[in-house]
């Protein structure tokens, strides 16, 4: 896969990149289980949360794009942060069965106590009183600058140790052991390969464009989840199946309907010729919203398909030709039937015309390619023409739009 260029990040950008951070990671760490029942929920009770084998596997991901990331130490915000998330939720799960994981690509300084949280084994003791002795400092020092009418020190830092310190001393061990840190870990310009990678059971020659596909299907899941359409967690299972689909699709060439269910921007602004077109027959305000969704779908798809594969221009010119010839053939017949007719006759004839294409034609016309089930594809395909001028819907059509 192209390595991401991604020189120059702004602040913006590199809050934008957190978030596909956290859906790549999610993806890399569902596509790591090996157990069925393994599902995966990003930004629910922490950036990822993983659950596989009746055990819940809750990450906090520092992502940076630094050439020199910033380091997990212990007086590092992210980590005073990331306690705080931690201890606010304990009461929503059980200590037992959750592990908790600090992914930064940053290092852990080499005689920090904090490398115990790399071992799952390691004796924690001597980490429990620095973390212990660190919140009461920081709390020290606010503290007494309160008592001097000094502006407080320590702002980003306070609530966690705040927190920390107020867990009695078996809770601090109990939360201990159930933390690792995963410092130096992969920055979003290589984890992409890393999930390409997983894809070991695949030939080689299809993990590439498999792991491409999973991505851009993933974001949208991920996304889809976020806004309520669809289950909050992404199953193993359905992983798989779209693997399987996507490594199929390769194999037979088969196409595969990308914008079935996507959602044109808020602000998309359709070519003026679409609306025109639809005004000459009076269609309402329901014809235009069709007519707008299914052309952006369609157009969206056709720049898909040209893009993985060149060669599919010449495959979606003869398909908009037989498109043509199916128009023509009912065009050809409404010219014929409004021969001395008034125009509003004319506009009612060329209404049912537009909604043959919506409702009719995507049944009646063979698909672009076998197995192809996105009706999306026929009828914002005539829209497309339609803004072209290759077809239209009113009798006289190109006279009144010859302008």
């Amino acid at each position: 896969m192209g390595k991401l260029d991604l020189t120059g990040v702004h602040e913006a950008s590199a809050s934008a990149l957190g978030f596909y951070y956290q859906a790549h990671f999610a993806l890399f760490s569902l596509i790591s289980q090996t157990t069925d029942d393994a599902a995966v929920a990003v930004e629910r009770l922490d950036d990822v949360e993983l659950k596989a084998d009746g055990h819940n596997l809750l990450y906090q991901l520092k992502h940076s794009m630094s050439s020199t990331p910033p380091a997990v130490t212990l007086k590092c915000v992210a980590l005073w942060k990331t306690i705080k998330v931690w201890i606010d939720i304990l009461p929503n799960l059980s200590l037992s069965e959750t592990t908790f994981h600090l992914v930064a690509v940053g290092a852990i300084p080499k005689d920090s106590p904090l490398l115990a949280l790399c071992d799952e084994q390691s004796d924690r003791t001597l980490l429990l009183k620095a973390l212990k002795a660190e919140a009461e400092r920081v709390i020290k020092e606010r503290q007494l600058a309160a008592a001097e009418n000094k502006p407080l020190p320590h702002t980003d830092r306070a609530p966690g140790c705040k927190a920390f310190i107020t867990l009695d001393d078996s809770s601090r061990r109990n939360l201990l052991r159930r933390i690792q840190i995963k410092p130096n870990s992969p920055d979003i310009t290589s984890i992409e390969q890393l999930v390409a990678d997983k894809l070991h059971v695949l030939p080689l020659a299809h993990r590439r464009l498999v792991a491409e596909r999973l991505i851009e299907w993933w974001s949208s899941q991920v996304v889809y989840s976020l806004c309520g359409r669809r289950d909050r967690t992404i199953t193993a299972a359905e992983l798989k199946y779209h693997i399987s689909l996507f490594n199929s699709a390769i194999d037979e060439e088969l196409l595969l309907p990308d914008f079935q269910i996507a959602v044109h921007p808020k602000d998309y602004q359709p070519h003026s010729m679409l609306g025109r077109q639809i005004t000459l027959v009076e269609g309402n305000r329901v014809d235009q919203s069709k007519a707008i969704r299914e052309q952006w779908r369609a157009q969206q798809q056709r720049s898909k398909w040209v893009k993985d594969n060149p060669a599919m221009k010449s495959k979606i010119s003869n398909y908009d030709m037989l498109l043509t010839e199916h128009w023509e053939d009912q065009h050809t017949q409404i010219v014929e039937d409004c021969t001395g007719k008034v125009d509003e006759f004319k506009r009612l004839k060329g209404l049912e015309l537009l909604r043959w294409t919506h409702n009719e034609a995507p049944n009646y016309i063979e698909p672009i390619a076998n197995g192809w089930s996105g009706h999306y594809y026929i009828r914002g395909s005539y829209q497309v023409l339609a803004i072209s001028l290759q077809v239209g819907w009113h009798p006289d059509y190109k006279i009144l739009l010859k302008d």
